[in-house]
């Protein structure tokens, strides 16, 4: 039979035993529902309205560059939110830590400073120069002949390195800024602005929106690849949500879901995409 002595060691024995497991059990029970309650946070993105990319049809977000963020993050797991705002604002958010991810955005050394861009490209765009087609412009495609024409763009976005150097460098110093590439070219059709630099599939879309298709052209001479990325603030998180993403859009890129969404979204095939 056992000792009194015996059995109250034995009692302690099991009571520690079994504090060691309560709090053990506790501290997953907390970390399991720290880990939902930040996979449950709805991420909340910001971006300009950017036909066909991103844009607002009554109050749904809609475009290619929407299509591709939702199976993104809908792979990932993480519920999301997309605002809309002047681009300005859009960059100060992320720069601020107030909104966890930009799209679609262009790369440059300054922006790297205060974002961390994507490895993976979200969609390569183009950009080029439109006018009035009866404003018997002779261009050539070279930078120089900018500089004595009034130049529409929209305000604090980045045209790739070629242009946004020439803007730097004094080239194209007649500038016309607007909060949207829409309102670039109602400048153009009153004669405010002799050309207008904007993404290629944007400038179409805009065209066609305001039916205005046989008014104005697009300069062949003029077509500069820019590939566009989502870019996260500076932060322990922002770095945890790149290579996530990356991740993510690498194997979309590998599985063949990356073109097809391009594909469905521009009507395009091949390398037009």
């Amino acid at each position: 039979m056992m000792s009194w002595r015996a059995m109250t060691g034995h009692f302690f024995k099991v009571k520690c035993q079994c504090g060691n497991l309560s709090v053990y059990l506790a501290a997953c029970l907390l970390l399991l529902l720290s880990h939902q309650a930040l996979a449950a946070r709805v991420l909340q993105f910001v971006t300009l309205e950017y036909p066909p990319y991103q844009y607002l049809e009554g109050n749904q977000p809609k475009g290619v560059g929407i299509t591709m963020v939702n199976e993104v993050f809908n792979r990932m797991d993480i519920p999301i939110a997309v605002r809309f705002m002047p681009w300005g604002r859009a960059i100060r958010e992320i720069q601020s830590g107030h909104a966890d991810g930009i799209f679609t955005i262009y790369s440059s050394k300054d922006r790297k400073k205060t974002m961390l861009f994507s490895d993976q490209v979200l969609i390569s765009q183009s950009v080029s120069i439109f006018s009035k087609r009866d404003s018997k412009l002779n261009l050539t495609g070279t930078i120089d002949e900018l500089s004595e024409l009034s130049v529409g763009l929209v305000r604090n976005v980045s045209y790739g390195f070629e242009i946004d150097q020439a803007i730097k460098q004094g080239q194209i110093h007649k500038i016309v800024e607007a909060n949207s590439g829409m309102q670039s070219f109602k400048l153009l059709l009153a004669d405010r602005v002799d050309i207008v630099i904007s993404n290629q599939l944007g400038g179409a879309d805009i065209l066609r929106r305001l039916d205005i298709e046989n008014e104005i052209k697009r300069h062949t001479e003029y077509a500069y690849a820019i590939p566009s990325y989502f870019a996260f603030p500076k932060t322990r998180r922002g770095e945890k949500l790149k290579k996530r993403f990356d991740d993510t859009l690498l194997q979309m890129k590998a599985d063949g879901t990356y073109q097809a969404v391009l594909q469905q979204a521009l009507d395009c095939t091949g390398s037009d995409c």
